[in-house]
């Protein structure tokens, strides 16, 4: 097992802990989807199972030579997207404070929240998972797991984003539309 194995499944224990010391009252822990959630915790659920398990069997595939770079900077760099993933997606649930849920819901005094970073993107915590699953593919250096996680996060966060956006937009109407029309979904300047 390599060093940026090591550090990268520290990594994901070190996201584990935030994410769990950021979520504040009950709501915010909940892990009953809603109306508007249309089953989408469950896909995100599913996704990063199959991923923490494609991150667990990575060193064996890499032993078998199934997929193994042997290139020691793909892992570095992969860290070094996992740690800007981190960043990112802790900015984003600390701006969003109360509002950050596990699930999609709406609180009670919920508004749009336009500080940054979601002056610019409108979902930078999904931006931030998936640098956090991209770069732990790219630490245990191996591109039939990149691959996997690619597919999995395009997948489930166009799903979850979809159904996001339908729900913000029924509930602030012209607000949330007028909002989105001044920022980008996930990565500025291109989608």
């Amino acid at each position: 097992m390599t060093l940026t194995t090591v550090a990268a499944y520290f990594l994901i224990f070190v996201f584990f802990i935030i994410e769990r010391l950021l979520r504040k009252g009950k709501q915010a822990l909940s892990l009953k989807p809603g109306v508007a959630d249309a089953g989408s915790s469950p896909i995100l659920w599913f996704g990063g199972a199959i991923n923490l398990l494609l991150i667990i069997v990575a060193p064996t595939l890499n032993t078998y030579q199934i997929g193994h770079w042997r290139n020691a900077y793909i892992g570095w760099v992969g860290l070094i997207l996992m740690l800007g993933g981190i960043v990112m997606r802790y900015w984003a649930a600390k701006t969003l404070g109360e509002f950050y849920t596990r699930t999609l819901q709406i609180i009670e005094g919920q508004e749009i929240v336009t500080q940054a970073p979601y002056n610019l993107i409108r979902h930078p915590g999904y931006l931030g998972t998936s640098l956090i699953g991209i770069g732990t593919a790219l630490a245990v250096t191996n591109w039939v797991v990149v691959l996997a996680f690619i597919v999995i996060e395009l997948a489930s966060k166009a799903y979850r984003i979809k159904a996001e956006e339908k729900m913000l937009s029924a509930k602030f109407g012209e607000q949330y539309k007028d909002y989105s029309s001044k920022t980008w979904k996930l990565i500025p300047y291109i989608f």
